[in-house]
């Protein structure tokens, strides 16, 4: 499973680093909000198998690149969807809140030798472009990382910056931290499976994320109906949004020509 595999990896670094914030009196790390920059090896491992692999391939499958479009891919992390794009395409803006993630990522396009990439170090919801400059927008797990109303400004933010008739294709957590729905149910008991399974770190760990939702510190990913609401709100047309057979989910939209 994509993020719940990244959520058991990332949480037990976190439950096993001896780290600075232990001094007395310093907050614990995992009663802090999530700091990206320390984790560009775990996305990096993360981005390299095959599950998230096939991801990116349905997500470019959606977008029908075409040689001429200028794209844009929101929360780039370590260049899944950007590295991919970037030789089938006019032009990539890589954009990631990051600054640790933006500098491996130009790195890597450096070394890679690939010259028609720009990254910014940015967030979803203040899109650093002009309006109508893209053809395309993706993004992968991005924007779950934000909550409703965040996502609501995000939306908007990629609306504008797409030219009309521009396509707009993500993937991302689309579960809620819920017992309501039956999906919901099947997602939680999966992860919490999944970090039982490491013995008594893994009851750690699940008792860490457990206070990271109540405290608001863990992640806010959405269900597939509300981002199919929040699409066509957001003035999208052609809104197909998908649950994909883990805790994800793929979306379509286009802004109307």
């Amino acid at each position: 499973m994509l993020a719940l595999t990244l959520f058991a990896r990332i949480g037990a670094s976190v439950g096993t680093a001896i780290a600075p914030e232990h001094r007395r009196g310093a907050r614990p790390r995992w009663l802090r909000s999530k700091n990206w920059d320390e984790h560009v090896d775990d996305l990096e491992e993360m981005a390299g198998t095959p599950g998230f692999h096939a991801l990116r391939d349905r997500i470019l499958a959606l977008a029908r690149l075409n040689a001429s479009d200028r794209l844009l891919d929101v929360g780039a992390g370590t260049g899944l969807l950007a590295l991919a794009a970037a030789p089938q395409v006019a032009h990539v803006s890589a954009l990631d809140m990051s600054p640790a993630m933006c500098r491996h990522l130009e790195l890597k396009f450096n070394r890679l030798g690939i010259g028609n990439v720009d990254v910014f170090v940015n967030t979803a919801t203040a899109l650093p472009l002009a309006d109508g400059s893209v053809d395309v927008v993706l993004s992968n797990y991005c924007f779950h990382h934000l909550g409703d109303s965040e996502k609501g400004r995000a939306l908007a933010e990629v609306r504008r910056v797409l030219r009309p008739g521009g396509r707009f294709v993500f993937g991302d957590m689309m579960f809620r931290i819920s017992i309501a729905n039956q999906r919901d149910r099947a997602v939680i008991v999966l992860l919490a499976r999944r970090m039982l399974r490491h013995g008594p770190a893994g009851v750690l760990r699940l008792l860490k994320n457990a206070t990271r939702i109540v405290t608001g510190r863990w992640e806010h990913p959405s269900s597939v109906g509300w981002w199919h609401n929040a699409l066509v709100q957001a003035g999208f047309t052609e809104v197909a949004v998908q649950a994909l057979d883990h805790e994800g989910g793929i979306a379509f939209a286009r802004r109307p020509a």
